[in-house]
C-alpha cells in the first residue's frame, strides 16, 4: 500500500512537469518518455495519470496503440461509430484489422442484434463472428439465410467455438441435424484426425444407428477393426470413406497386413477402380524405401503407371535418379502432367535425357532457355553448358521523400526503438500489401537502404518481387560474417546463405521445434558446438538471439559439417538441416552412382531438397553481390559422384 502511494505521489509530480511541458515544443525523446509513463501508469492501473497523458501524445507514431487499448478496455460500452471511425483512420494497423470482429462478438454479448446488423453489413470473417451475425439473421426474421449459413459453418472437421452453440441449437432444433449429415462431418473430422470430434458426434447418431456408432467408434479406437467395420456396415460413401481414412492408419503401422487386406475392403465395400487405386496409391507411398523387395517394387510401379497423382510419379523420377536408373529416368519422366513438366527440375531432366540419347542440340537448346530463369535449377543449367549464369537484377523504384512520413512507417520505426519487432514486422507487412506493385518495390527499397534486412526481405515475399534480388539478399551483418569466416573453409557468402534460408534476416526468429535467431541454431546444437570449439561467453538459449552469438556459434557449427564432408556444400547444408546421419543414410543408398545434381534432386525430404537448392542458389546470389562471382557448384561439386 505504501509503495503504490508513493508511486502515485511520484507519477503525479512527473506529470505535471511533463503536461507542461509538453505545451513547449514537443520533441520525439520527450514523447518516448510519456509513452513510458503512460505504458506504467496504465499497468498500474492508475486511469487518471493514463487520461492526463494521453491528450499530450496525439502526435506521437504509436498513439494509435494507446487509442486501441482505451477503446478495447472499454469495448463494452464503446459505441459503432467509435470503432468504424477508429479502423477508418487507421486501416494498416495490425490490431485494427481484427477490431470489427471483436465489436460484432461485444453486440452479441449485448444481444443487440439488430445493431449487430446494421455495424456488419458484411459476413465476418473469424468462425466466432460469423455464428453471431447468422444468429442475428435467425433473431431478425431472416431464418432461411441464417440455417442454410448454420449448415455450411457445422459442416467442418474442426472443433468449433462454444459461441456457435445458439445458432447450431436453432438449426438442429428445425430439424436440420440429420443422421446423413452428422456422419458427413464425422468423416471429415476422420479427416483431420480429430479423434474427440468424432467420439463426440458418432455418440449423437440415432438409436437406429447403434451398429454404425459402435463399429465407428471401435475403428477409431482400433484401426484393426477396419475389416470388421468393412462388413458390418452396408457400403456407402461415407463407409468407403471412412475406410480409406483408416487404411491409411493401418498402411503405416502394418504394411504387409494392408496389402493382403485391400481387396477384401473393395469387395466387402463394392469400391470403385478410382477408390481401390486410391487405397492402392496410399501403399505405393510406403514402398518407395530402396528396402523394397522386388515383388513389392514391381507391384508398385504398375500402380504408379495407372496413378494420376503427379506427386507420386514425381517420387518414382526422383527414385530413378538416386539410383542412376537412366531408362527409369525417362520411362517416369513421360508419365508427368503437362504443367509438372514446365516445372524447372524436370525441363532440366528433360534436357538431361536427350543429351544421353544423343539429341545433344534439343537438349541444350531447353538448357539455354532454362538459364535465362532465376533459381538453383536454371544456374545449373547454364554450369552444365559451360557458360556464365546471367545474373539479372531488376531495379526497385526509388523511394521519395514522403515515404519516410508516412505513419506506418513511423509506427515500425518506434517499436523496433522500443524492441517490439515482431510487431513492426507485422505493420511492415500490413503496409506492403496495402500498396501497389510499384509501391511495394520502393518500400523493399526504403527497408534496404534503412539496413532493415529482415524487412527489405519480408517485402519481397509479401510483394512476391522474386526479381529484386538486391532487396532479396541484403548484406546483413557483413563485419560478423566476414569475421566469423576469416579462419574457416566456409565462406562468408555461404554463411550468408544459410542465414537468409534459415531467417530471412530475423534475428529474432523461432521455429517451433527451439531452433533460434539468424543461424537457427538448436540449443542442443549450441551447447555442443561451444564445448566443442571453447566458444566464451555463451551460458544460456537465450543468448542465440543475440546475432554476435548466434553467428559464432552457427558458423562453427556449418564449419563442421563442411569439413565432416569433405568441403562440399550440397552435403553440409543438408546436414546443416536435416542432421548428417540421415545424409550419410542417402549417401549409402546412392551409393557413388550419381551427379550433383541428381543427388540434390533425389533428397528424400522435400524440406531438405528445397533447402538446399535455395542455399546454393543464394550463395551465388551473394557472391555476385560480394563482387566474387562464381558458379552455382564448385568444380569438386559438381564432378563428385554422389
Amino acid at each position: 500500500m505504501v509503495k503504490v502511494d508513493k508511486w502515485h505521489f511520484l507519477a503525479a509530480g512527473m506529470l505535471l512537469i511533463t503536461v507542461s511541458g509538453a505545451v513547449k515544443a514537443d520533441s520525439l525523446d520527450g514523447q518516448r518518455q510519456r509513452y513510458m509513463q503512460i505504458k506504467q501508469a496504465w499497468d498500474s492501473n492508475q486511469m487518471d495519470v493514463v487520461n492526463q497523458l494521453m491528450p499530450t501524445l496525439e502526435d506521437y507514431p504509436l498513439y494509435p496503440y494507446l487509442e486501441y487499448r482505451q477503446l478495447t478496455q472499454n469495448l463494452s460500452v464503446a459505441t459503432p461509430k467509435q470503432i468504424n471511425d477508429f479502423v477508418k483512420s487507421h486501416p494498416t494497423l495490425p490490431p485494427a484489422r481484427s477490431l470489427p470482429s471483436r465489436f460484432v462478438n461485444e453486440l452479441a454479448t449485448r444481444q443487440d442484434w439488430t445493431g449487430l446488423l446494421s455495424f456488419s453489413p458484411q459476413v465476418p470473417k473469424p468462425v466466432a463472428a460469423r455464428c453471431n451475425y447468422y444468429y442475428a439473421k435467425w433473431v431478425t426474421g431472416d431464418q432461411k439465410t441464417a440455417l442454410n449459413a448454420a449448415k455450411d459453418i457445422w459442416l467442418t472437421g474442426k472443433s468449433l467455438p462454444g459461441t456457435c452453440d445458439k445458432l447450431f441449437t436453432v438449426w438442429q432444433q428445425a430439424g436440420n441435424q440429420t443422421a446423413l449429415t452428422t456422419l458427413q462431418r464425422i468423416g471429415l473430422a476422420m479427416k483431420e484426425g480429430n479423434t474427440n470430434l468424432v467420439s463426440f458426434l458418432a455418440k449423437q447418431l440415432p438409436p437406429d444407428y447403434q451398429t454404425m456408432r459402435d463399429a465407428l467408434l471401435d475403428l477409431q479406437n482400433n484401426p484393426n477393426t477396419i475389416e470388421s467395420f468393412a462388413r458390418t456396415v452396408g457400403p456407402t460413401d461415407f463407409t468407403r470413406n471412412a475406410v480409406s481414412i483408416a487404411f491409411t492408419r493401418i498402411v503405416r503401422d502394418d504394411l504387409d497386413n494392408a496389402r493382403s487386406m485391400l481387396p477384401v475392403l473393395v469387395r466387402l465395400q463394392k469400391m470403385s477402380d478410382s477408390d481401390k487405386l486410391e487405397l492402392e496409391e496410399t501403399v505405393a507411398w510406403r514402398l518407395m524405401g530402396s528396402d523394397a523387395t522386388p515383388e513389392q517394387a514391381s507391384w508398385r510401379d504398375n500402380v504408379i503407371l495407372r496413378s494420376h497423382s503427379t506427386s507420386l510419379v514425381e517420387r518414382r523420377i526422383r527414385m530413378a535418379l538416386a539410383a542412376g536408373d537412366q531408362k527409369g529416368l525417362s520411362q517416369w519422366m513421360d508419365r508427368l502432367s503437362a504443367d509438372a513438366q514446365q516445372e524447372d527440375e524436370w525441363r532440366y531432366w528433360e534436357a538431361s535425357v536427350l543429351i544421353d540419347q544423343g539429341k545433344r542440340s534439343q537438349g541444350e537448346t531447353i538448357l539455354r532457355k532454362l538459364m535465362q530463369g532465376r533459381g538453383f535449377y536454371p544456374m545449373a543449367a547454364a554450369q552444365k553448358l559451360g557458360v556464365a549464369y546471367p545474373m539479372q537484377v531488376s531495379v526497385a523504384t526509388k523511394p521519395d521523400a514522403s515515404m519516410a512520413k508516412l505513419p506506418e512507417i513511423a509506427r515500425v520505426r518506434e517499436l523496433m526503438y522500443w524492441h517490439m519487432d515482431n510487431l513492426a514486422r507485422t505493420e511492415w507487412t500490413y503496409l506492403v500489401l496495402s500498396r501497389s506493385p510499384e509501391q511495394q518495390t520502393a518500400l523493399a527499397r526504403y527497408a534496404f537502404n534503412q539496413k532493415w534486412a529482415d524487412l527489405s526481405v519480408q517485402a519481397t515475399i509479401a510483394g512476391k518481387l522474386w526479381d529484386y534480388l538486391e532487396e532479396r539478399f541484403p548484406l546483413a551483418w557483413t563485419p560478423e560474417f566476414r569475421q566469423a569466416t576469416n579462419d574457416k573453409g566456409i565462406t562468408q557468402s555461404y554463411a550468408m546463405a544459410i542465414a537468409r534460408q534459415e531467417s530471412a534476416w530475423n534475428p529474432e526468429a523461432r521455429s517451433p521445434v527451439g531452433a533460434a535467431g539468424l543461424m537457427q541454431v538448436m540449443p542442443a546444437t549450441a551447447q555442443h558446438t561451444v564445448q566443442m570449439f571453447g566458444i566464451a561467453g555463451y551460458s544460456n538459449p537465450a543468448q542465440l538471439l543475440d546475432p554476435q552469438m548466434n553467428i559464432t556459434i552457427g558458423t562453427n557449427y556449418l564449419e563442421y559439417v563442411y569439413q565432416q564432408f569433405g568441403r562440399n556444400r550440397i552435403l553440409s547444408s543438408a546436414a546443416y538441416n536435416a542432421g548428417p546421419s540421415r545424409v550419410n543414410t542417402w549417401l549409402g543408398n546412392s551409393g557413388g552412382r550419381i551427379d550433383a545434381v541428381a543427388f540434390v534432386e533425389s533428397i528424400p525430404f522435400s524440406e531438405t531438397r528445397r533447402y538446399v537448392k535455395n542455399v546454393l542458389a543464394y550463395d551465388a546470389f551473394y557472391r555476385y553481390f560480394l563482387h566474387q562471382p562464381a558458379k552455382v557448384l564448385t568444380d569438386a561439386e559438381w564432378q563428385r559422384r554422389y
